[in-house]
């Protein structure tokens, strides 16, 4: 088995290379602030190893009292990296918190010469921020389950190891200790870390690979100037559905001549207006999605036309009054609503006849909204 020294320097080495590679992640993708936040941790934890090999050497109190700020900062840094993952917010007070505590209760005792108190102190603080981290990690994993609960585990395992350390400090009595623990649980933690390192880095890269690919699978299901989905999405949603499904497709009314008397950027709040008038009536259950242009449809799971007609009928009347409240506009939308099997090849028919009820609604004068019965007939609503 390595040596005390050999394991800290293996230590080192694997903390220090995890960090370049987090750092270059984290400058390829800024966004995930998570990245930078774990490299950061990384790097102090390395720099706390070699202060703890020199004072394996040369045991003094403002080496061991440098190696736990150091060491414990870094955890702290850490568990903030899977506070930030989590919460998806800056983690600096959970850092300057954590920090604060661990900071707090160990190095006191270590700048006063009792190192044995805060070797004790510090393993408990240690496996406290190891295991916080891990559950945060856990507590997030719905977002990849493999990848999180791994993670997690790691970093659980990790904390636990600590445990033995402090229980064989406290089983020594020492207040004053010679230098280092050395025993089995300090080299089998240390060997333990060793080995988790490695993965716990290649994980974290994972977390990001993961976040890039949903990331741009979002876009690519997204309208850019709503934020609703686009057709591609609507066709996945309908795909997944089983049974009938009711649709009403909506176009904005005289919308080329909106844009030609008062300008595209007007136009464009007009599109983005009814896009937040489809949001705020929409119910659990529904999707609301942008066809491109002016048109809109909302898909409800369901055989049952009469409630869809009279939600379809109040985001008429509701968005001529916002557009004449919010942009002094006026400015109106027509319907036309049509229900089907669900699945990916119907939904062709069910857009069709869908716009049929609508293209009736346009020649009718606009500003309302019909149905195209299973039959084929329509009805004015």
């Amino acid at each position: 088995m390595l040596d005390f020294t050999s394991l800290l320097l293996s230590i080192f080495l694997s903390a220090a290379g995890i960090s370049v590679v987090l750092f270059g992640a984290w400058v390829t993708s800024r966004k995930d602030g998570f990245l930078l936040t774990c490299a950061v941790g990384a790097v102090l934890v390395a720099m706390s190893v070699v202060f703890s090999a020199f004072y394996a050497k040369s045991p003094q109190i403002w080496v061991v009292t440098s190696a736990y700020a150091l060491l414990l900062g870094g955890l702290s840094t850490i568990y903030g990296t899977a506070w930030q993952f989590r919460n998806d917010v800056s983690p600096s007070r959970a850092i300057a918190v954590a920090a604060g505590v661990a900071l707090g209760l160990t190095l006191p005792p270590h700048a006063l010469g009792y190192n044995g108190v805060g070797f004790f102190i510090g393993f408990l603080c240690a496996a406290g921020l190891l295991i916080l981290a891990a559950h945060h990690f856990w507590m997030a994993r719905q977002e990849a389950p493999g990848t999180l609960i791994t993670l997690a585990a790691f970093y659980f395992v990790i904390g636990l190891s600590f445990l033995p350390r402090a229980a064989l400090v406290a089983m020594e009595g020492q207040a004053i200790m010679p230098g280092p623990p050395q025993n089995w649980a300090q080299n089998a933690s240390l060997a333990l870390i060793v080995a988790a390192v490695p993965a716990l880095g290649a994980l974290t890269i994972a977390l990001n690979q993961k976040r890039l690919v949903r990331a741009h699978r979002q876009q690519a299901l997204t309208d850019p100037l709503t934020g609703l989905p686009n057709r591609r999405a609507l066709v996945e949603k309908i795909d997944s559905l089983n049974g009938p499904v009711a649709l009403v497709l909506f176009d904005i009314d005289r919308f080329k001549t909106i844009n030609d008397t008062r300008g595209h950027a007007i136009g464009d709040q007009v599109i983005i207006l009814f896009a937040r008038t489809l949001l705020r009536r929409a119910r659990p259950g529904q999707m609301a999605a942008r066809l491109g242009g002016e048109e809109f449809v909302v898909v409800s799971p369901t055989a049952r036309l009469e409630a869809l007609e009279l939600e379809a009928e109040q985001i008429r009347r509701d968005f001529a009054v916002r557009a004449r409240t919010e942009l002094d506009l006026a400015c109106t939308v027509s319907g036309g609503l049509a229900r089907g099997e669900a699945g990916a090849d119907n939904f062709a028919l069910i857009l069709a006849a869908a716009d049929r009820a609508l293209y009736r609604a346009k020649q009718l004068g606009r500003d309302r909204l019909l149905v195209e019965e299973p039959n084929g007939t329509g009805n004015e609503q």
